[in-house]
C-alpha cells in the first residue's frame, strides 16, 4: 500500500510557508536546480505536425526533429536504443488511457451495463498485446503515482476478462437486458441497441487496438458494437458540449498530485455544464462526499473523502481506465543538452524548453519538435488540445509553475504568506488569505509592465466570466476578494478554509488587465470568442519565455525567445550558460522618506492630540494608517506631511503604523505610539515618542528590514474599503 504524507512543505525566496497542496508526490527525480527559471537559451522552437508515428521516428533518426511530444510505441525501442545520437526517457505515467462513457443516454445510463462492460474488458490484453508489457492494469480514476490513489485498497478489480460476471449481472436484470434469440444480441427493455467506441484516427495501433478490445468485450456480453475512427478535436468538442456519443477512447495526463478535480469532473451539478463532467455522471452519494473533499482542513478528512469517491467511481464506471503505461520519449543528444526530466510534462515539457542549449555552451539555435496533431486553438480558456497546451505553456505566466517533480515552483511569485483567522485576527473567521509579493521586472509583450493589478484582475476575470461559461472560474467559487494593495503585492482571499485553495489559483494563467478588461478590452463575455494567432486582428499579448512568431496551419508553429522575459539570461556567452540573474530589479526611483515621526502622550478626555509624520517622495501614491494592526485610515497621498488626530482613546498604549507607497511600488513603514494616561496620573510634563522608520525599496528582502509585527500589518490590509487606481476589490458570497 502506498504511503500518504500530510503536507508538502517548501521554502520560497522570502518566506518559508506551508502550502495546502496535498501530499508529497511520488518522485525519483533529483531536486530542481536553483537557477531552474533562468533561460531560454535557444532562439526558436518549431513544432512540426507529423501525424504518423513511423514518420516521426524517421524524422528523429534523420535529425529533422530533436524530439517528439508524443509517447513512443515500444515497438520502436530496439531501433532507437541502438542509435548513439538518441536517448530515451521513461517513467510510470501520471495519467492513463481510458474509455469515457456517456452516462446520460440509454442504455448506458444504467450503471449495471457499465459495470458489466468493465468486468468483460480485458485490461491484461491491452498490457500484453497493445502495450508490449510496458503498462499496468489500473482501475482508480486517480493515477497510481499519485499519493491519494487507493488502487491497492479496492476489494475487486476489472483487470482480466471476466465476461461471465458481466453476463450474470445483465442476466439478473431480467427483461431490461434480455437476449433476443433471433439476433443473438441483448435489447434494452425490448428495443434493439448498439454501442460505438470512437477513437482518434491518428492512433490506429494504440487507440484503435484498445477500442477493438472494448468492442470484443461488448460482443462477449451479447451486445452489438463497433469501433469508429474519428477526428480527435471533433469528438472532444462533442464531449465538452455534452453532445451525442456512446463511448470514446483517449488519454489523460495529470500535471499535479492534487485530487480536488474529483469535486468537479464527476459532480452531478456539472452534468449539463459546458466543458465540465464530460461523462454526464450523476450520483447523489458521490456528491455527498464533495464538501468534505473540498473544505476539509485535515489530511484524514480529505483522504477519506477521496477514497469514498474513488470507490464510487470504480463501482459506477463513468470512465474505464484501460491502461497506465510506462511512457517513453525519444530525443536527440548530438546538438543540444540541458534536457529536464519532468514527471508531469516529460522530456519535451516547458522546463526542457527553458534549459536546453547547444552542447558547446553557445547561445542560440532552433529546436524542432514533432506534434502528432495540429493545435485546435490558442485561446487559453477554450483549447482542448494537448499540443495547444504545450505551446501555450511557453507563452503565459502564472504565480507558480509545477516543478519537474510536480512540487510548486515560483514563477511570478517572490513570496507568499497564508493566513486564517487563527493566525491573524484581521482575517475573517472561516476565511483563508494569501498575500503574494511578485517580481518587479515582468513586462507584457506590448511593453506594458506586469503588476499585481494584473494578478488580481486575472482572478476577477475568471470569477466574473464564469457565469458566461468560462471554465477558468470553476474552482474560484469561494473567492471573497482579489486586489492589489501595492503595485507588486496581490491579495487573494477565499471565504472558506480548504486544503486545496493554493492549487485553486496558484497555477492559473495571469492575463493583462489592459487587454481583457470589461470596459475597453475583450470583456467577460468575450472569453470564448477571442481567437489569437488564427485571427491576426485579435490581441495576442502575453509574457512568457517565448513569443509566438510564425505558423502555417497544419504544418508548423514557431515560437521565439522573448528577450524581455523576466528570467531571461542576457549574459549568456559562448562558453557558459550558467550565469545568474536576479528575480527582482532595483528601481532608480527612491522610496518614500520619513524624516520625522512623532507620537504623543495625553490625558484621557482631553482634545487636540495629534501624531505627525514629516515626509517626502517625488511620485507619491497611497497612505494607510493601522491602529493596533487594524486599518484605521487610508487615501491617496500627495507627498505632504501627515497629521492624525488621536483623540477619544481610553487609557492604554496604542500603536499607529503608517505605510506609504509610491507609484513605483516602493514603500516605507513607520510606527509611533500613543500613550493615553488616566486623569489621576501626574502629567506636569509631556513627552513625545517616536520609532525607528524601516524602509523597503524594490528588490529588498522585507524580512530583513521590517519587524515581524509590521509584516503582519502589511499582509492584512484586506480590510481596505476604498478602491484606488491600483486596487481591485471584489466581495462575493460563495456561488
Amino acid at each position: 500500500m502506498k504511503s500518504k504524507s500530510i503536507l508538502a512543505l517548501f521554502s520560497i525566496t522570502i518566506l518559508a510557508i506551508v502550502l495546502f497542496s496535498g501530499v508529497t508526490p511520488v518522485s525519483t527525480l533529483d531536486p530542481p536546480v536553483p537557477d531552474l527559471n533562468n533561460g531560454p537559451y535557444v532562439d526558436n522552437i518549431v513544432y512540426k505536425v507529423i501525424a504518423n508515428q513511423d514518420q516521426r521516428i524517421l524524422a528523429l533518426q534523420n535529425g529533422d526533429i530533436e524530439m517528439d511530444c508524443s509517447f513512443l510505441d515500444p515497438v520502436h525501442l530496439p531501433t532507437l536504443q541502438a542509435d548513439p545520437d538518441i536517448d530515451i526517457f521513461s517513467a510510470i505515467r501520471n495519467g492513463y488511457g481510458h474509455i469515457t462513457i456517456n452516462c446520460r443516454d440509454a442504455p448506458l445510463n444504467e450503471s449495471v451495463l457499465r459495470r458489466a462492460f468493465a468486468f468483460a474488458f480485458d485490461k491484461t490484453a491491452v498490457t500484453v498485446d497493445i502495450m508490449d508489457g510496458f503498462s499496468q492494469e489500473h482501475d482508480s480514476l486517480v493515477p497510481y503515482p499519485n499519493g491519494w490513489c487507493v488502487e491497492d485498497e479496492f476489494t475487486y478489480h476489472y483487470y482480466t476478462d471476466q465476461s461471465a460476471i458481466g453476463n450474470a449481472l445483465l442476466d439478473a436484470t431480467g427483461s431490461m437486458f434480455a437476449i433476443n434469440t433471433s439476433t443473438g444480441y441483448r435489447e434494452y427493455k425490448g428495443t434493439p441497441f448498439d454501442i460505438q467506441i470512437e477513437y482518434a484516427s491518428s492512433s490506429v495501433e494504440i487507440a484503435g487496438g484498445v477500442s477493438q478490445i472494448g468492442v470484443d468485450a461488448l460482443r462477449r456480453l451479447h451486445i452489438n458494437a463497433a469501433i469508429r475512427a474519428a477526428d480527435f478535436n471533433e469528438y472532444i468538442s462533442r464531449l465538452d458540449s455534452h453532445g451525442d456519443y456512446d463511448m470514446v477512447f483517449f488519454a489523460t495526463n495529470f500535471y499535479s498530485n492534487d485530487v480536488d478535480w474529483l469535486a468537479y469532473e464527476y459532480w452531478s451539478d456539472y452534468a449539463d455544464t459546458e466543458y465540465q463532467n464530460p461523462t454526464n455522471f450523476v450520483n447523489s452519494t458521490y456528491d455527498d462526499c464533495r464538501d468534505q473533499l473540498l473544505y476539509g482542513t485535515t489530511y484524514d478528512a480529505v483522504f477519506n473523502a477521496s477514497r469514498n469517491m474513488q470507490e464510487i467511481l470504480q463501482y459506477n464506471v463513468p470512465r474505464l481506465v484501460v491502461y497506465e503505461n510506462t511512457y517513453f520519449q525519444a530525443y536527440r543528444n548530438d546538438q543540444f543538452t540541458g534536457h529536464v526530466e519532468d514527471l508531469g510534462r516529460y522530456i519535451s515539457g516547458p522546463w526542457t524548453m527553458r534549459k536546453i542549449h547547444k552542447i558547446d555552451g553557445t547561445f542560440g539555435g532552433t529546436v524542432s519538435i514533432a506534434i502528432s496533431e495540429e493545435p485546435d486553438s490558442f485561446n487559453i480558456f477554450v483549447t482542448n488540445s494537448a499540443y495547444s497546451a504545450t505551446i501555450l505553456s511557453e507563452l503565459w505566466p502564472s504565480l507558480y509553475n509545477f516543478g519537474p517533480d510536480l512540487n510548486p515552483w515560483p514563477d511570478l511569485a517572490e513570496s507568499m504568506l497564508i493566513e486564517t483567522h487563527s493566525d491573524n485576527a484581521a482575517v475573517p473567521d472561516g476565511h483563508m488569505r494569501f498575500t503574494i509579493d511578485i517580481i518587479q521586472n515582468a513586462t507584457w509583450t506590448d511593453g506594458t509592465p506586469l503588476t499585481a493589478g494584473d494578478v488580481a484582475f486575472s482572478f476577477v476575470y475568471a470569477f466574473e466570466s464564469a457565469p458566461y461559461g468560462n471554465p477558468a472560474g470553476t474552482d474560484l467559487g469561494g473567492l471573497a476578494a482579489a486586489y492589489a494593495p501595492t503595485p507588486y503585492t496581490a491579495v487573494i482571499e477565499f471565504n472558506t478554509e480548504s486544503y486545496w485553495h493554493f492549487s485553486n489559483f496558484a497555477y492559473d494563467t495571469i492575463i493583462p488587465e489592459h487587454i481583457f478588461n470589461d470596459d475597453t478590452g475583450i470583456g467577460y463575455q468575450g472569453w470564448n470568442t477571442w481567437n489569437p494567432v488564427f485571427d491576426p486582428a485579435e490581441p495576442n499579448v502575453n509574457c512568457g519565455p517565448f513569443i509566438f512568431t510564425d505558423y502555417e496551419a497544419g504544418e508548423f508553429y514557431e515560437i521565439s525567445k522573448n528577450p524581455n522575459f523576466y528570467y531571461f539570461d542576457s549574459d549568456v556567452t559562448t562558453t557558459s550558460t550558467t550565469t545568474t540573474t536576479t528575480t527582482s530589479t532595483t528601481t532608480t526611483n527612491p522610496a518614500p522618506v520619513v524624516n520625522m515621526a512623532i507620537g504623543t502622550n495625553y490625558v484621557e478626555g482631553t482634545s487636540g492630540n495629534t501624531i505627525y509624520w514629516n515626509l517626502y517622495d517625488d511620485n507619491p501614491f497611497l497612505y494607510m494608517i493601522f491602529l493596533n494592526g487594524v486599518l484605521n485610515d487610508t487615501g491617496t497621498w500627495d507627498g505632504n506631511d501627515i497629521y492624525k488626530n488621536v483623540d477619544g482613546h481610553i487609557v492604554g498604549l496604542y500603536n499607529y503604523t503608517l505605510i506609504l507607497t509610491d507609484m513605483s511600488g516602493n514603500f516605507v513603514v513607520s510606527t509611533v505610539f500613543v500613550d493615553v494616561l488616566s486623569a489621576a496620573t501626574d502629567t506636569t510634563s509631556t513627552t513625545t515618542s517616536s520609532t525607528t522608520t524601516s524602509t523597503t525599496t524594490t528588490g529588498t528582502n522585507i524580512t530583513g528590514e521590517i519587524p515581524l509585527g509590521t509584516i503582519t500589518i502589511i499582509i492584512t490590509i484586506g480590510s481596505i474599503t476604498v478602491i484606488f487606481v491600483a486596487i481591485i476589490l471584489i466581495v462575493k458570497s460563495k456561488s
